[in-house]
Formats: C-alpha cells, structure tokens, sequence
C-alpha cells in the first residue's frame, strides 16, 4: 500500500481539477505523470529550507507589519486585513 501511495509514477489527479486548467492552465498543480514530475523537479530547489531561511526576515518584517496595523485595530468590532 505504501509503494501504491508514495509512488509518483502513476499520480492521477481527481476529476475536479479538470475544472481548474481554465485559471490555472497546465502547471504543477494540475498535470500529470511524467509533465508533473519534470515540473516538481524544476521547482523542488526552490522550496529547499536553505533557501526558505533567506526569506526569514522578510517574513519577520511583515509579520510585525501585520501585527501593528492590526493593534491600531484592535478597538472595532471587525478589522478587514484584505488590502
């Protein structure tokens, strides 16, 4: 079962992300097989923890920048964080 499951030679993705390829075209999100496979390769470097640690800060930053628009805030009732 495990073989079946963790195997990406045979990946098929469920009929409703047939609804999707008219947003999102043929990316790694909605292909298939072998074009899934090349993709998720292309990308894979790109999510490495190494790299994702160069980004921290940003994250951090932002993070602060969320918290204090929110305490400014934070007396109403609804506070809309959706730009």
């Amino acid at each position: 079962m495990e073989e079946i499951l963790s195997s990406s030679v045979s990946l098929e993705k469920s009929f409703e992300y047939s609804f999707l390829h008219q947003w999102l075209g043929r990316g790694l999100l909605t292909s298939t097989g072998l074009k899934w496979k090349s993709r998720r390769r292309l990308l894979t470097p790109s999510f490495h923890f190494r790299i994702l640690e160069d980004f921290l800060p940003v994250f951090n930053n932002q993070a602060t920048v969320l918290v204090k628009k929110i305490r400014a805030q934070a007396d109403k009732e609804y506070i809309d964080i959706i730009p």
